[in-house]
């Protein structure tokens, strides 16, 4: 169970890192999280919650000072 969880961790900081290393960065700079309802990405990385039915992606927190 172990190996389970500690693999499922690892492929999501992988496939994730332009996320994190963002996260990281503009945390340092005083950005904290706000809610933003649901809101269509701007470009920046994000991770996105996904629509199945129509294939919309959504956010629903951003980083702000």
């Amino acid at each position: 169970m172990f190996f389970a969880i500690a693999l499922m961790s690892g492929l999501f900081m992988v496939d994730n890192s332009e996320f994190l290393n963002t996260v990281k960065k503009n945390q340092e700079d005083g950005y904290t999280w706000h809610h933003i309802g649901k809101t269509a990405p701007s470009g920046v990385p994000a991770i996105t919650v996904l629509n199945e039915a129509t294939g919309e992606e959504s956010v629903y927190f951003k980083l702000k000072k």
